[in-house]
């Protein structure tokens, strides 16, 4: 009897380790896909549009300006007023506040500069000319390009770090002599009757100083990078020893549900980063209100500041994604860039209008895809259960 219970232990005990073992193995192509969503496959950082990108100076100046409630007409919105440090430098609101609410959430800083366009509808190509239009729009900072130019004339501080940095001088030219306070294309209409009163040099000259300000801050926000994941150490360990327990259960399956066809999650969210960084219309789209990349094609071609602009550093045939553009006006209504899943655990709530407050209400929107809606939108009809559902959600929040 004895002998017979011990071997009964022995076969139940030997079941559970061969069962434990088939759960964390791998193949070398399992770990070979895993490793392809890593951060260690990340590349660096390139903007050619941008010179002063890794310019350590450059960058200093930028964190003090991220920071510097100044640059807005109130005195009291930064950019780290809406990218909080502390929340993965977004906000937790549904939609952003600056002087004004927005109608956009404010999107994570981190790992921004992989990105090929900006702003959730990709109306700017790079990450200067995303700060220049933050800085002057109303909503935002509402603060002039010619204020920001009086701001650094009157700040001894700021003055000699530009002039050190950008070997350009901000006061020895005529360009500074009786400036009005405020003036700008982009703002009201006093202020643009002003803007217009200069004279085409003082506005070149404004403009690149402009433009500057905006590189030094984008310069800034290059240098912030997702910190290492759980699914990253996961996957570390899998492809040195080939088995890892970092992930459980239901995040492993969530994984596997993620980047299996029945959930179609991986045909857009791919890579180091978990985006294609192309625009899909997902059926969230506002149609004259807000739709999309389909609304800003023709702006961001003819944008004062895009990489094809004389404030670029960038040669004509480095400017790739805006030679190549989609003009498919047609095509991309209703379409958004495809978002990172990066560090989804502090970035909620979720998708560019901010109205899912919890992964599992953006699971169940996925889910609630049938096949007449499918043909309507860039979405697969998929059929989760509520399990598989939530083993996706755990998985993501390893990201």
């Amino acid at each position: 009897m004895i002998k017979y219970s011990f071997n009964l232990i022995f076969t139940l005990f030997s079941i559970l380790i061969v069962s434990s073992i088939s759960a964390n193995s791998w193949s070398d192509k399992d770990i070979q896909q895993i490793s392809a969503f890593t951060l260690k496959k990340l590349q660096p950082v390139k903007d050619p549009s941008n010179k002063y990108l890794l310019d350590k100076n450059v960058i200093s100046l930028g964190e003090k300006l991220f920071s510097d409630t100044r640059l807005s007409s109130n005195k009291k919105i930064s950019c780290a007023s809406c990218h909080i440090k502390e929340k993965s430098f977004t906000d937790n609101h549904n939609l952003a506040v600056g002087l004004q609410k927005g109608f956009r959430n404010t999107p994570t800083l981190l790992n921004s500069a992989h990105h090929n366009w900006f702003f959730a509808d990709g109306s700017k190509d790079s990450l200067w000319a995303q700060v220049l239009s933050s800085i002057e729009n109303p909503a935002e900072q509402n603060f002039t390009r010619v204020e920001l130019f009086n701001l650094f004339i009157n700040d001894n501080t700021y003055k000699t770090l530009y002039e050190s940095v950008f070997k350009q001088s901000l006061t020895k030219t005529s360009i500074a002599t009786n400036l009005p306070a405020k003036a700008g294309p982009n703002a009201d209409l006093q202020g643009l009757i002003e803007w217009k009163k200069l004279n085409s040099n003082q506005r070149d000259r404004i403009n690149l100083f402009f433009t500057n300000i905006g590189k030094s801050i984008a310069s800034y926000v290059t240098t912030l990078e997702s910190k290492e994941s759980r699914f990253d150490k996961f996957a570390y360990e899998l492809s040195v020893t080939g088995r890892s327990s970092l992930l459980n259960k239901s995040e492993i399956n969530g994984y596997k549900l993620f980047i299996d066809q029945k959930s179609g999650c991986s045909n857009c969210h791919s890579g180091p980063l978990f985006t294609n960084k192309e625009f899909h219309n997902i059926g969230t789209g506002i149609l004259a209100h807000d739709n999309g990349r389909s609304e800003v094609i023709n702006a961001v071609i003819h944008d004062e500041f895009n990489c094809l602009s004389k404030y670029s550093d960038a040669k004509k045939e480095e400017c790739v994604e805006l030679n190549y553009i989609n003009r498919n006006k047609h095509g991309l209504s209703g379409a958004f860039k495809t978002p990172s899943l990066r560090n989804l655990s502090k970035t909620a709530p979720y998708i560019h209008d901010g109205r899912f407050n919890n992964l599992e209400e953006v699971l169940r929107y996925y889910n609630s895809i049938d096949e007449k809606r499918a043909l309507e939108v860039d979405l697969p009809p998929i059929s989760l259960t509520v399990k598989e559902q939530q083993d996706i959600v755990n998985f993501l929040l390893t990201l």
